[in-house]
């Protein structure tokens, strides 16, 4: 060890120390940059051991730690259940939806109001082909045997997706030299439905892309769906089938006793579970450790993306982005023009290493970024075609690959973790596997049988503003609400917000009704309609002052005042 800290002490200019922990390389010292806390990191990896967990101190950034909800009660205090699962995002909302096969008692916690209130959501909605990750890596396997799942699912349980394949264009005629590379590949990864197009057949295709470029790359199988859309339908399946969710419920920590989890603490009291699987995300690292298995460490990759106006969506059909050497050698697929299900189109990701885990400003730089690298890719996109942005942050491993696999120090513990990217096409695939082996950990204590009841089709309200004339007629004949349009730029109506505020995984908040109807996401991003929303949050009981954007801290109201002798808020 001591060897291996004087080699990076030297390469790095830092005083650093390691040691080795549950197979696992640990890392110490204190740098003047996070960008030296990630470059030492990664350079780690190479040593060998089964996972790099990086306590290198910064000066210029303090640790980042989780956002604790407010909320403090006893209503889970003494719950038993036999599968606990750390996250509500689309791994662990999935790996729910898989376990309800079986008749156990499953709780999913999460310390957000909502489902999918991270990465889940903060993402392009991309269906990726398995190009881009390291032959023989989880990421392959996973992403191969998810992406061959995704069309079923989206039948069964009945959200949004599109087979609308993707292009790399290539500047020039050199990376022809790639083709055999290329070709390796595929068949390495199992690539499916490829072409190598010329520019002039491609642009019969795609008419708008600009001319400067050689050959266009096409994988035809690749495609888009709405993540948020695709979490809620896993979370509402899995209700459906018997399992409980609790939100603004925070792991405090764990009591273990013989390398076993004997009970969870949380701000809602003492949880008794016979397995737990932990899926929380960019803090899966954190959980890790108050269970005693820490082995990994997650650093956070930031992405930035732009939102362009449904006017453009003609402007490209296939998911667009253009190869260039410094991407040759990132551990990032670079982004690109992505179309989605909703009919906008999308510019990025950007990836930047950050330090906090939960930092979703957006900056200047990063729009300009994007505006560079994206938008010049096709004819007639503009800055003021952009209604909104965003950000979200890939929970990296610095080994860049999934774990998918059960503790080997905590009998009850399973990791779903460092799932980032191409994690929502994979999540599927993820979530089987994780649920064997709960199913095979429990099965040696009892004999575990199927959930006789159990129903794998989730079906959710149409899309009014889609049906036919006749069809809303009706509609709006049996519930006038459908009949009252609430948002002008998505035409969603009153039927389908109440709906949403009265489903098995309720909207809480103002995000919430929005990612469930796309109340909000026009063109006037809820100027227009959100005074309605909380009009109708009240009609069903909530009170106003309590009404938050996206959970506590970001509150719409602070008092209620008096105007004529009535009370406002």
């Amino acid at each position: 060890m001591r060897r291996i800290g004087d080699f990076l002490s030297k390469k790095f200019s830092a005083a650093i120390h390691c040691e080795e922990k549950n197979g696992a390389l640990f890392l110490y010292g204190k740098v003047k940059s996070w960008d030296q806390v990630v470059k030492i990191g990664k350079f780690a990896t190479r040593f060998g051991f089964r996972g790099v967990v990086n306590k290198i101190e910064c000066e210029e950034a303090k640790p980042s730690v989780p956002k604790v909800p407010l909320v403090r009660d006893a209503s889970l205090h003494g719950r038993k259940v036999d599968v606990l699962i750390i996250g509500a995002g689309v791994i662990g909302c999935a790996i729910a939806r898989e376990l309800s096969r079986w008749k156990l008692n499953i709780l999913v916690v999460d310390k957000e109001s909502d489902v999918a209130m991270h990465q889940s959501s903060h993402n392009a909605g991309m269906m990726h082909p398995p190009i881009a990750p390291h032959p023989k890596s989880k990421k392959a396997h996973y992403n191969r045997k998810g992406l061959d799942m995704i069309e079923a699912l989206s039948r069964e349980l009945d959200f949004p997706f599109q087979r609308n394949g993707m292009a790399m264009l290539f500047s020039s005629e050199w990376f022809t030299l790639l083709l055999p590379f290329v070709k390796v590949r595929e068949v390495q990864n199992n690539v499916k439905d490829t072409q190598f197009l010329s520019a002039s057949k491609f642009l019969k295709i795609e008419p708008n892309v600009k001319k400067n470029f050689s050959w266009a790359y096409v994988i035809w199988e690749a495609g888009v769906v709405d993540p948020f859309q695709m979490t809620l339908a896993f979370a509402e399946n899995a209700v459906q089938n018997g399992v409980k969710f609790s939100f603004n419920t925070f792991v405090e920590g764990f009591v273990v006793e013989d390398d076993r989890i004997e009970a969870v603490l949380t701000n809602k009291g003492t949880i008794f579970p016979r397995i737990v699987v932990n899926a929380a995300g960019v803090w899966a690292d954190r959980i890790a450790s108050l269970a005693n298995d820490e082995f990994f460490t997650i650093h956070p990759r930031k992405g930035e993306m732009a939102i362009i106006d449904k006017k453009k969506s003609n402007l490209s059909r296939l998911t667009l982005s253009k190869v260039s050497l410094k991407q040759l050698g990132s551990v990032t697929k670079g982004g690109g023009l992505i179309p989605t299900v909703h009919g906008n189109l999308l510019l990025g990701p950007t990836a930047v290493e950050i330090p906090e885990r939960e930092d979703y400003s957006t900056t200047q730089e990063g729009l300009d970024e994007l505006f560079k690298k994206h938008a010049s890719l096709v004819e007639g996109l503009s800055r003021k075609d952009v209604i909104n942005y965003f950000a979200g942050t890939r929970a990296a491993t610095y080994e860049e690959d999934f774990i998918v696999e059960p503790s080997q120090k905590i009998h009850n513990l399973i990791h779903a973790a460092g799932i980032q990217s191409p994690g929502l096409t994979s999540a599927p695939a993820i979530a089987e596997d994780i649920a064997t082996m709960c199913i095979e950990k429990l099965q040696k204590e009892r004999k575990i049988v199927p959930n006789e009841k159990f129903c794998p089709v989730r079906k959710k309200d149409p899309d009014f503003k889609k049906l036919s004339l006749e069809e809303k007629q009706r509609i709006i004949a049996k519930n006038p609400n459908y009949g009252i349009v609430i948002c002008r730029c998505e035409t969603v109506t009153k039927g389908e917000v109440l709906q949403a505020l009265h489903g098995n995984v309720p909207a809480t908040t103002l995000d919430g009704i929005k990612w469930r109807t796309r109340c909000g996401m026009g063109r006037c991003q809820g100027g227009f309609c959100t005074p309605f929303l909380v009009e109708l949050m009240q009609e069903v009981g909530i009170d106003p002052l309590t009404i938050t954007k996206k959970g506590p801290g970001s509150e719409l109201f602070v008092s209620r005042t008096r105007l004529g002798g009535d009370e406002h808020v």
